[in-house]
């Protein structure tokens, strides 16, 4: 373990590095649902808040309505396809 750690650099074969590439790419863009309809920018620009908006237009979001099928229909929580 010593070795390990005080060892300059560690290579990392094309493969793993490949493999975590996909990952993050379905981590941010597959598995993320999208809510920027109902936020908006707020004082700072790390932060955001939400608009005013009809309990109609959340319940009708896509984005629910994939959090819905995940719970009520065993889904997998993803945006179909476009």
């Amino acid at each position: 373990m010593k070795e390990f750690l005080a060892v300059e650099k560690i290579d990392v074969p094309l493969e793993f590095k490949r493999n975590a590439r996909r990952f993050l790419y379905y981590q941010l863009y597959k598995t993320s649902l999208p809510f920027g309809e109902f936020l908006e920018p707020s004082v700072r620009t790390t932060q955001t808040r939400l608009k005013s908006f009809s309990l109609e237009k959340l319940v009708n979001a896509e984005s629910l309505q994939v959090i819905r099928e995940g719970i009520l229909e065993n889904g997998d929580f993803l945006l179909k396809d476009r």
